[in-house]
């Protein structure tokens, strides 16, 4: 049994019933965007957002995990694959809901991201911060689970199921959790592909970059006579979608970017390595936003020590 795989995911869940329990279930932070009114302090959520890369960051830090980054061609190529689905998702989700209109800007990549990023110093922040993310879910936990003999699929099952559904709807409801169970999914079966967590991170990074989509997706999921079922209707497709085209992809004889690295051992106290100054670096960015999390909670009534 894969016991520090499981157990890193059990605290996970723990930590995050405990911000449920201080702060609740609030609205995410890109459908208030998108419906035009003032984003909730989404104080579970950034504990939810934040606890991945610090959890990443320490374990780079301290030499416990390699950096699933492989810096090569084969791997330049597979971080091609994120944008060619999010043009065939942004498709294939606009011909599902034909009872919404889809404006131009909602299904071009490019004035998506330049709606969601002001400047490219915010955009480069956000990419560091869910490829560190992705660095947690895959590295720290999918990487682990394939070692120990789990497949694919059972992978991707359990991570959609704790680090999306379960989480993410404490977070910010059931239809998030809904939306993000199939993307942990997706994300998942992609980085068996490569075993890098770029490309990935890249996906990741891009459907963050979205709200003129997000807009039109959540007049299409709310207006539906049951948005519930009309959720899960679409991420069901989808999830189908990607296990078959990956598994289409997996039989063209593309290598994957690097080999499963597994855990390394017990903490090293002193970082001497350059990934492990990348992940210190990573760890003081990231505490350094839990603090101002936590002061911004406190200043608004709230218990920090709830965090």
């Amino acid at each position: 049994m894969p016991m520090v795989p499981i157990t890193t995911m059990g605290v996970m869940f723990a930590i995050v019933m405990l911000a449920w329990t201080a702060f609740g279930t609030e609205m995410h932070p890109i459908t208030a965007k998108a419906r035009g009114v003032e984003p909730p302090p989404g104080n579970t959520f950034q504990v939810l957002g934040l606890t991945g890369p610090i959890f990443a960051s320490a374990a780079l830090a301290f030499g416990m995990h390699a950096l699933p980054v492989a810096g090569t061609s084969i791997e330049a190529m597979h971080c091609l694959l994120p944008f060619a689905l999010w043009y065939v998702d942004v498709a294939l989700l606009k011909w599902l809901n034909p009872h919404v209109e889809w404006p131009e800007e909602a299904t071009s990549l490019s004035a998506n991201y330049k709606a969601e990023h002001a400047t490219p110093v915010s955009a480069a922040l956000q990419l560091l911060g869910v490829f560190m993310f992705e660095v947690y879910v895959q590295q720290m936990l999918g990487a682990g689970l394939s070692l120990s003999g789990w497949p694919l699929l059972g992978v991707a099952g359990l991570i959609a199921t704790s680090a999306g559904v379960v989480n993410h709807a404490l977070a910010n409801g059931l239809l998030n959790g809904i939306l993000c169970g199939e993307f942990y999914w997706t994300v998942s079966l992609m980085f068996g592909l490569s075993n890098s967590a770029l490309p990935v991170g890249i996906y990741h990074h891009l459907m963050y970059s979205m709200p003129n989509f997000v807009a039109a997706y959540d007049e299409a999921v709310d207006t539906a006579p049951s948005p519930v079922a009309h959720a899960l209707l679409l991420h069901g497709t989808l999830g189908v979608w990607h296990a078959a085209l990956f598994a289409f992809v997996s039989t063209l004889g593309m290598p994957t970017a690097m080999e499963l690295q597994p855990a390394l051992g017990f903490p090293n106290p002193l970082p001497d390595s350059p990934v492990e100054g990348f992940g210190l670096a990573c760890l003081v960015l990231f505490g350094s936003a839990a603090v101002a999390t936590a002061a911004a909670a406190a200043r608004a009534g709230r218990d920090p020590r709830a965090l």
